[in-house]
């Protein structure tokens, strides 16, 4: 680094100016000779130790601000107005050495997918001694040293070892902690954070959280915290931005937006989450309606009109400013008084929750409609067995919604393939309607396919993208001979219309739709064979909270109209005690615990769902969380011991019981079981890991 840059850094530092700066910044991106304003008019500062937030939608800007402050924008994308001040320095005048030695050494970025910042052909080690060599111009020895030393400060398991692995050696997890460790390498004063944890299981993710707070604790830095997650914001966060098709439309501390937000759009994001306060099940979420205004047609007044309920003709005629109607709470909305009023509307909703969280939803004594008997599936992997699923049983009932939860690995997935016959199972036994059903659905009756279909994670996957939505949806029809052809353009609109689309679809192809449209369409073309039982294997865990709202309604709409029943299987118990009545928690093949919604968030937990609840990222500001962190990674399921396959992160292990035999089942109450050794009174002694506080 130039002396230059070391003294205006140093001097600012003396003085105590903000680490960063954005001033009326603009961003525009060329594409076929037409300039998409992408971001517009942003402002705002970070302190050092203060840990910032920009939330907003995909496509809202967040990554393009990112990209500019390291000045990493493609060559297509430009700043057209404003400045960016990194320590009293203004970035844009830096030459290409100053700004070389700028970024990684004070200023870094952490991506969302590590693997993209990760060289596979290099092991750990050699990766962040790099940077070590480059940026503190240390020996190789010296480097090597630092390197284990931020690999124990990271929390990895034996850091020599992990030092010597390749990226595709390790997990997702600790991936993640390699980039932080080279973030942190070097001390910087300001770290970006791009959706770090997106992709992360809640118990990872909680440990990453817990491990990023730390780190900026020890070093002092700056964060920009980019994310669509407003539960990790309250966990991490101390201010926060929201950000709408490239304006930032409110901020203001992070206890003061999300407890009196100033901004329809705010008011909406929060409104599409599921209040873990709230004893209700299946209630439907205030989703918001519409999508991203096209910002290459920007039209006068507020960005977010199209979409907000409460719109006036003066929201349309004039540029809205950013207004500060608190110390330090600034918002782009002219009747802020009015959306201000309906968060206390919703607050005390919240309080009203609180007080019926203590009873419990009565069982409904259903048919049974699946029937899952020790099923087990294995994967041979070299000379190892790897027990996907393991001897899971299960009950289904005709009109429920079965919850599925455990993280990545757990069997989840490899159980719902299992039953859909997209894999055969080695043992075991599948009913269905009292029926014994063929192993794979090569042998099934096409009577049988018709009435179990499967939703899938990602629709990119499975809708052909050389045909038209029409050609879709038409397809079931066809092939279960569910009309004739005179009827199926009016059954395939029909489709449509269930899933709030609408004929003009009907022509388009995949590539013409957004993430949330696609799923809609997955859905529609699942309940197009008019099945009695679908398995939603994660269906909204790629999506915008807002896009997901919108489509866990349309899934409880559509299962309450055509009382069929879901397996709906997702790692965040927040969603899944949302959607479903009853819940089964997996772990290495194995079910550790079944019961309904209500049961499952109450003691006595297995010490995997007291985990699970713990890592929950908690929108509410009135909920207080039990802390407990898992230690370790999930541990290969290649020949696992005869134990308690979750004894060795286990926090409260019994003893050599847990490592050498099988767990019993524990029938808390009639449907409630739990798969462990700890006696129950001793499970029903812990204090619960969610308290609702009183406002």
């Amino acid at each position: 680094m130039t002396d230059k840059v070391t003294a205006e850094r140093d001097q600012a530092a003396v003085e105590g100016g903000p680490t960063l700066v954005l001033e009326d910044l603009d961003i525009i991106y060329s594409s076929l000779g037409e300039n998409i304003p992408a971001v517009r008019g942003v402002s705002l500062e970070i302190g050092a130790g203060e840990a910032f937030a920009l939330v907003g939608e995909s496509g809202s800007g967040k990554s393009t601000i990112a990209y500019a402050i390291m000045r990493y924008l493609p060559s297509n994308g430009r700043i057209a107005n404003g400045k960016i001040t990194f320590r009293s320095t203004n970035i844009f005048r830096l030459t290409a050495t100053e700004l070389l030695s700028l970024r990684g050494a004070r200023m870094s970025l952490v991506p969302q997918e590590p693997l993209t910042s990760l060289n596979p052909g290099h092991r750990v080690g050699n990766q962040i001694a790099e940077v070590f060599r480059i940026h503190l111009n240390l020996s190789k020895e010296e480097a090597y040293e630092r390197t284990i030393e931020m690999l124990k400060q990271v929390n990895m398991p034996d850091p020599k070892g992990m030092a010597r692995k390749y990226p595709h050696e390790i997990s997702g997890g600790q991936q993640q902690r390699v980039l932080i460790a080279m973030a942190f390498s070097t001390h910087p004063d300001l770290l970006i954070m791009d959706e770090p944890t997106t992709g992360l299981d809640v118990t990872t993710e909680a440990r990453i959280l817990d491990l990023i707070m730390e780190m900026k604790s020890i070093y002092n830095s700056a964060i920009l915290y980019i994310t669509h997650d407003l539960g990790v914001v309250r966990r991490v966060c101390e201010r926060v931005a929201i950000i709408y098709a490239g304006e930032i439309i409110e901020v203001g501390n992070v206890e003061t937006v999300f407890n009196r937000p100033a901004h329809g759009y705010t008011l909406g994001l929060l409104g599409c989450i599921p209040k873990i306060s709230s004893a209700a099940v299946q209630e439907r979420l205030q989703a918001i309606e519409g999508f991203l205004p096209d910002i290459a047609d920007l039209k006068p007044g507020c960005i977010f009109a199209a979409r907000c309920d409460r719109v006036e003709d003066v929201c349309l005629a004039k540029v809205i400013p950013l207004t500060d109607i608190a110390s330090g709470h600034l918002t782009k909305c002219i009747f802020y008084e009015k959306v201000l009023d309906l968060s206390d509307i919703v607050s005390g909703k919240r309080q009203g929750d609180k007080e019926t969280a203590g009873e419990s939803p009565g069982k409904e004594s259903r048919e049974i409609l699946l029937k899952i008997d020790k099923l087990k599936k294995v994967f041979r992997v070299g000379r190892g067995n790897l027990l996907a699923v393991d001897g899971v049983s299960l009950e289904c009932r005709k009109g429920e919604i079965l919850g599925i939860v455990g993280e990545s690995g757990c069997g989840k997935t490899t159980l719902a393939r299992c039953i859909v016959g997209l894999l055969e199972a080695d043992e075991g036994r599948i009913l269905f309607n009292g029926g014994k059903v063929s192993i794979t659905a090569k042998r099934r009756s096409r009577e049988l396919n018709q009435k179990i279909q499967m939703i899938f994670q990602n629709p990119d996957s499975t809708l052909n993208p050389q045909k038209t939505v029409e050609q879709i949806l038409s397809r079931p029809l066809t092939l279960f001979k569910l009309c004739s052809m005179k009827e199926r353009q009016k059954q395939v609109a029909r489709l449509l219309e269930s899933v709030k689309l609408g004929e003009r679809y009907l022509h388009r192809y995949p590539h013409e739709l957004s993430g949330g449209e696609k799923q809609r369409i997955g859905i529609a073309r699942a309940f197009a064979s008019e099945p009695e039982l679908i398995i939603c294997d994660e269906p909204i865990s790629s999506l915008d909270v807002s896009v997901q709202a919108g489509i866990i309604n349309l899934l409880i709409e559509l299962q309450k109209e055509h009382n069929i029943s879901y397996l709906f299987i997702g790692h965040d118990l927040n969603v899944i005690r949302h959607i479903s009545n009853r819940i089964v928690v997996m772990y290495m093949g194995k079910i550790c615990e079944v019961g309904t919604s209500y049961e499952l968030f109450q003691p006595p937990y297995h010490p995997y769902t007291e985990a699970l609840l713990s890592a929950i990222p908690i929108l509410e500001t009135n909920v207080a969380v039990r802390k407990i962190r898992l230690e370790g990674a999930v541990p290969s399921p290649i020949n696992p011991g005869p134990g308690c396959r979750f004894h060795t992160r286990c926090p409260r292990k019994a003893g050599k019981i847990c490592v050498s035999t099988p767990p019993s089942e524990i029938e808390v109450s009639p449907g409630h079981l739990i798969y462990c050794h700890i006696p129950l009174k001793e499970l029903c002694s812990v204090p619960p890991v969610l308290s609702f506080e009183v406002a």
